[in-house]
């Protein structure tokens, strides 16, 4: 049932989570599917691989831009309007991408998919917490998340087929009939919430912002491919923006988002473990595929086939947690949780070539239940401890801190295996590939930042929740 508040009290259907669970999937499948298939795209539009950063990048920027802006515009025009819109535009991006026969219309075309996956994730997890009692909202998460856990698994074995079997044209063209059934659904099932004596947009703080956030993620993407050296500034402005907003323009009244919304000791503590966390394991999407197909000789198609015991360990980890964490409580749950997620990728540095299958199918089984309890536990914390009215903003917030530790752990992801490379190879790049020790050393090091994590969840109250968590029944 709808939380009252200031919204439409609108009946639930049951097949509210399926909706948002496809706009996951959809915009988690996009990146994962054209990331392999960049270089058959770069041959066919005539162009050299490297110039097919900017496809990603123009994708990445975009949504940084305007995630702010989504909790506001779900708020002020309601969240069914704004979702199906989000599915309608991200669609036509899709549509124009397939269409395109040049570098330079690709890229705005990525420009329009980002705007519309922008709206898609952020508003459809806004959904979630409007619409469901704080009693079932980690069940809800839990279950719309895994089709968002799926998309980087089974994106680099769609990828492959596509470009290799029939044109890269249709890694974008798939999209298109998950987009209607979504907004089919969407349509006849999201109800329309939305907010009464909304305060008027704060424009300035959107730009100042999404600036910083834009600007810091650009620094952060392009630094191991052009040094941190000649980003520093970069980063560095983006970083100074950023703080004169918080510093700043948040105290105002009617904010973008006001320092009042860390008030919450859940949300607080949550902010900090998600950028903690996300950093590390961020890397982990990016290090995987290219380790089995490096390092260990796997074809593409193996590679992306022993990447499934991953979404399978990530299925059995959402069950889990429905169990666990009401009876640990956050604090306590977390803290094993944190613990375990460091050891477990800290133990990829054991896997070399001669490792046995089974024992690869059976860490990243595990690998994938322990980091998906993780951030459903995390991102729980976070919405759960929000009143009503700062659901919006906290979920537009969650969504930022979570686009920038993914491209903070992709650029970290690349600057170990760059690090450990020039150190393996006496101080100069080769060409022959790389050996497995590098990736091993990597693993082991992000694992290690993972474990500091551990101490940002030493923070949490002693009992494992604040106050208004005693709902799920932890004793």
């Amino acid at each position: 049932m709808a939380n009252s508040g200031d919204s439409v009290n609108t009946p639930i259907s049951n097949a509210m989570p399926w909706i948002v669970g496809v706009s996951f999937f959809m915009q988690s499948i996009d990146g994962s599917v054209l990331n392999n298939a960049i270089p058959k795209m770069a041959i066919a539009l005539k162009v050299n691989p490297l110039q097919m950063q900017s496809v990603v990048i123009a994708y990445l920027l975009t949504t940084a831009l305007f995630i702010p802006i989504s909790g506001w515009l779900a708020d002020r025009f309601g969240i069914r309007r704004i979702f199906c819109l989000a599915i309608i535009i991200f669609s036509l991006g899709s549509l124009a991408c397939a269409l395109s026969g040049t570098l330079k219309a690709l890229v705005l075309s990525r420009v329009l998919q980002g705007l519309g996956g922008a709206l898609l994730v952020p508003v459809g997890r806004l959904a979630v917490v409007k619409s469901y009692d704080r009693t079932d909202l980690i069940r809800v998460l839990s279950f719309v998340s895994v089709p968002s856990l799926l998309g980087p698994v089974c994106g680099p074995l769609a990828g492959g087929f596509f470009v290799e079997y029939a044109s890269w044209h249709w890694i974008f063209i798939i999209n298109l009939p998950f987009g209607f059934f979504g907004f089919w659904l969407a349509l006849k099932y999201m109800p329309d919430l939305r907010e009464n004596n909304l305060e008027s947009f704060d424009y300035l703080g959107f730009i100042v912002f999404s600036a910083s956030v834009a600007i810091l993620s650009l620094g952060l993407e392009r630094a191991p491919a052009n040094g941190w050296e000649r980003n520093v500034l970069v980063i560095s402005f983006g970083l100074t923006l950023m703080l004169f907003y918080w510093l700043g323009l948040a105290k105002r009244r009617g904010a973008l988002f006001q320092v009042s919304i860390f008030e919450k000791p859940g949300f607080f503590t949550g902010i900090c473990g998600n950028l903690c966390s996300r950093v590390g394991s961020g890397a982990m999407p990016f290090m995987i595929p290219i380790f089995l197909q490096l390092a260990l000789g796997f074809s593409p198609v193996r590679a992306g086939l022993f990447m499934l015991p991953q979404a399978v360990g990530s299925i059995i980890g959402k069950r889990i947690i429905t169990i666990l964490l009401p009876k640990a409580g956050f604090r306590r749950f977390l803290l094993v949780n944190t613990i375990s997620l460091g050891l477990i990728i800290s133990s990829f540095s054991l896997i070399g070539v001669h490792t046995a299958y089974w024992y690869l199918i059976t860490i990243f089984m595990i690998y994938g239940a322990i980091n998906s309890m993780q951030f459903t536990a995390l991102n729980s914390l976070i919405l759960i401890d929000l009143g009503h009215h700062k659901a919006g903003p906290g979920n537009s917030l969650l969504s930022v801190v979570i686009q920038i530790c993914s491209n903070s752990g992709v650029a970290m992801g690349a600057a170990l295996l760059g690090l450990f490379a020039l150190i393996d190879q006496g101080g100069a790049f080769r060409a022959d590939l790389p050996s497995d020790s590098i990736f091993q050393k990597a693993f082991f090091v992000v694992g290690l930042i993972i474990l500091t994590a551990s101490l940002v969840m030493r923070k949490l109250p002693k009992d494992g929740r604040p106050d208004n968590l005693r709902l799920f029944g932890a004793n």
